[in-house]
């Protein structure tokens, strides 16, 4: 009687017959990585062949391939990928590809990838061939994958600035299941914890380490034996994740993005790779210039989520109970996927809380000032790490920054947010898996008085000198001003954010080398329309909403 492996014998079978034949191809010697090899049965599993040491031997992809005549494309796909990647380097006469092209297999399959998105492509080859880039592209694209993949493959590591703990620890708990060698450092850490991560770091332990932009505060360049540690980990990238930051924050009351371009050059001026989900083009111009790098390559997506039906109520009074039906009546025909509620402010957000809870609906509220344990919690049984799940939470600006939560179905703006690009970071947040899904904006006359008085506050409590506070307030007042005037338009909302963001995805003819890899390692993504585009394209959504009245998205 045959013998099969039952489930979970396989793989220590597995080893023990590449260990036995050292690792090589028995038909032509070749000796490659094990995750490149594949065990064989000399007779198959389908005519009796056991599972036993006797019945296994060791072949390369196309060794394998040679005896399975049926199935020899599946079983030698590696291989086609490899010699097609070769054959791209060859075939490439402008140098558009990078030297380590052929790295990229084996660093996505360590990411449990195998193809691409359109679009990050371009960046990773940027990156790798050392050039500066500043990647604007819509939430939920993979932009952290544009600087893991380059750090992966290239000597040294990357040193990721990024602005939140919570962003941090998604990244790297998702890094670790994949058991590659990356951490972070905050001031949650004891001393001795956070040394032992910086000895790693310098000894090339890891290949990315994630810390704050306050780690670059005056006290330490005026104490510079921290920056010293993190230079002799001699990082191949200075990543900038969620770059909007630098312009939005870099002046305010976090200065010490300002100082990014200096700390570059301690740690020998290595490329700077920029990322963030929003930037019109003068705020592109800000990031570029504050950060030392004004003639960065530029990689500009299409920020538009044909997903995500864009539905402004513009004539619901500021009335709590009024608005807390109109979303709870949406939410209750939510079936699938998470829902999040944006408020303006912590005082607001508690008022919501108790609006909803009139309702019977317990949503936990998350703010910058709760205990670090209950955001905690918030965070990880909303992401699913921690039960019971969540489903709905209410939350200010601080929640979610970069944290990749794919079904997030429905956005609510209890207000419209301080600019364009905040809101654009926002509802971005719903859709990220393609599905139809809703952003619904409150939004009145009423709002900007109160962001232009957080503004002022924001402003007043970073201790700018005068000239320059003056400055920081018009810029706020005219980005308050500036998505105020889109929030009350008449027109199409959508058109009118994309004329704004001036961002057009630009075509052009690709070299044969480049259609070969695009067409080895880039996938196509699948985007479900959502059948609405707008309010105002689509006002019978907007009237069902507003009623209370049944709603869908199919």
């Amino acid at each position: 009687m045959s013998k099969t492996a039952v489930y979970g014998e396989w793989p220590a079978i597995r080893s023990t017959v590449l260990k036995r034949d050292g690792f090589r191809c028995r038909d032509c010697g070749t000796r490659e990585e094990a995750c490149n090899l594949d065990v064989h049965h000399l007779i198959p599993r389908f005519l009796g062949g056991a599972d036993d040491h006797s019945n296994l031997i060791t072949l390369c992809d196309g060794c394998h391939a040679a005896r399975h005549p049926n199935l020899q494309f599946s079983l030698a796909r590696r291989l086609i990928r490899r010699w097609g990647l070769r054959l791209a380097r060859w075939l490439d006469t402008q140098d558009e590809l990078p030297e380590n092209l052929h790295v990229i297999d084996g660093a996505l399959s360590l990411l449990g990838l195998e193809k691409l998105r359109e679009g990050q492509i371009e960046a990773i080859f940027a990156a790798l061939r050392g050039e500066s880039i500043l990647v604007v592209q819509p939430t939920g694209f993979g932009k952290s994958l544009c600087f893991q993949l380059p750090a992966l493959m290239c000597p040294g590591g990357a040193l990721v600035i990024s602005p939140l703990k919570a962003l941090m620890q998604d990244q790297i708990a998702d890094l670790l299941r994949r058991k590659i060698p990356a951490t972070f450092i905050n001031s949650d850490l004891s001393s001795a914890e956070k040394n032992e991560r910086l000895y790693f770091w310098e000894h090339s332990g890891l290949k990315l380490l994630y810390c704050a932009p306050e780690r670059f505060n005056a006290d330490i360049i005026a104490n510079p034996a921290e920056i010293d540690r993190l230079a002799r980990g001699k990082p191949s990238f200075l990543v900038v994740d969620e770059g909007h930051c630098v312009s939005k924050w870099g002046r305010d009351f976090r200065r010490d993005y300002g100082r990014v371009c200096q700390i570059r050059k301690r740690f020998g001026t290595p490329p700077i790779l920029v990322f963030t989900a929003t930037a019109s083009p003068a705020t592109q111009d800000r990031i570029l210039e504050s950060l030392g790098i004004p003639d960065a390559k530029r990689l500009l997506g299409d920020i538009d989520r044909p997903n995500i039906a864009l539905i402004r109520l513009r004539e619901v009074p500021d009335d709590m109970m009024q608005r807390a039906k109109i979303i709870e009546s949406l939410l209750r025909q939510v079936q699938h996927g998470r829902n999040l509620i944006f408020v303006p402010t912590r005082k607001i957000g508690e008022k919501v809380k108790r609006a909803f809870s009139e309702l019977d609906q317990d949503f936990p509220f998350y703010h910058g000032n709760l205990p670090f344990l209950d955001r905690e919690e918030i965070i990880g049984r909303f992401t699913g790490r921690i039960e019971p799940p969540l489903k709905t939470i209410i939350c200010t600006s601080a929640f979610g920054m970069g944290i990749d939560i794919p079904d997030i179905q429905v956005v609510v703006h209890w207000q419209h947010p301080a600019s364009v690009e905040d809101y654009l970071q926002e509802f971005g947040r719903a859709g990220r898996d393609g599905k139809r899904s809703i952003a619904l904006l409150f939004t009145n006359l009423n709002d900007k008085g109160l962001l232009r008085y957080m503004a002022e506050r924001t402003i007043k409590s970073a201790n700018m000198p005068p000239a320059e506070a003056e400055m920081q307030l018009k810029n706020r007042y005219d980005e308050i001003d500036q998505m105020g005037k889109l929030a009350l338009a008449t027109g199409c909302f959508r058109r009118e954010i994309l004329r704004f963001m001036g961002v057009e995805s630009e075509r052009r003819r690709r070299s044969i080398a480049r259609w070969l890899v695009d067409l080895i390692l880039v996938g196509k993504a699948i985007i479900v329309q959502s059948g609405f585009c707008c309010d105002w394209c689509n006002p019978e959504l907007t009237n069902s909403i507003q009623k209370c009245e049944k709603v869908s998205l199919e």
